[in-house]
């Protein structure tokens, strides 16, 4: 009877384990989740100290997706806000969108990530309309068009791709949106 006691504790042992590793990733999920909206609110304000932030946050969602033992959605989550930050910088910095393998963070986050990143970009079209800086604008809508686009056709139940019918619904409103204020603005 004793070798029972001895198994339970072990395995008392092995969950209490596991328990403070999925909090240490929650943890860690929650500063992502912080540290990537620095890292936008930065790169709106045009300010250097996006980019090293943007490497902290880097450094953070790799170690987040090798925890294979947290659970799917809370590491999801986190990293598709660091996929949104990612794209939104490399068109922001560089104009172009980097490909899923350069973000790194797997597919159902790299996409939300994507669709998320259509109303970062929103808000600068109304920067650069406030500035009167139409080109801007119209690159902005473009690139904000081509996400729509390419996402389109993708389409999947709920528990397969969670909330993305509805980012690209919201997507689309904003493209409407910035395309609407484009015209408005070239009638003025």
């Amino acid at each position: 009877m004793d070798s029972i006691f001895n198994e339970i504790e072990g395995i008392n042992n092995n969950l209490k384990n596991l328990e403070q590793k999925i909090e240490n990733a929650d943890k860690l999920s929650r500063d992502l989740v912080r540290l990537c909206g620095a890292v936008i609110t930065l790169m709106h304000r045009n300010d250097p100290n996006a980019e090293s932030e943007l490497g902290k946050a880097k450094n953070m969602a790799e170690k987040l997706y090798a925890m294979d033992y947290a659970n799917e959605n809370m590491i999801n989550g986190a990293l598709q806000e660091y996929a949104e930050a990612c794209i939104f910088y490399s068109i922001i910095k560089n104009k172009t969108i980097p490909k899923p393998d350069e973000v790194m963070v797997g597919d159902k986050a790299y996409l939300s990530g994507l669709m998320d990143a259509v109303g970062e970009l929103k808000r600068e079209v109304f920067e650069s309309l406030a500035k009167n800086e139409v080109e801007q604008a119209r690159l902005y809508t473009g690139i904000m068009q081509d996400i729509y686009d390419s996402c389109r056709g993708i389409r999947f139940q709920e528990h397969i791709l969670p909330g993305f019918r509805r980012k690209q619904d919201v997507a689309r409103i904003l493209v409407e949106s910035c395309t609407s204020e484009l015209l408005r603005f070239k009638n003025m």
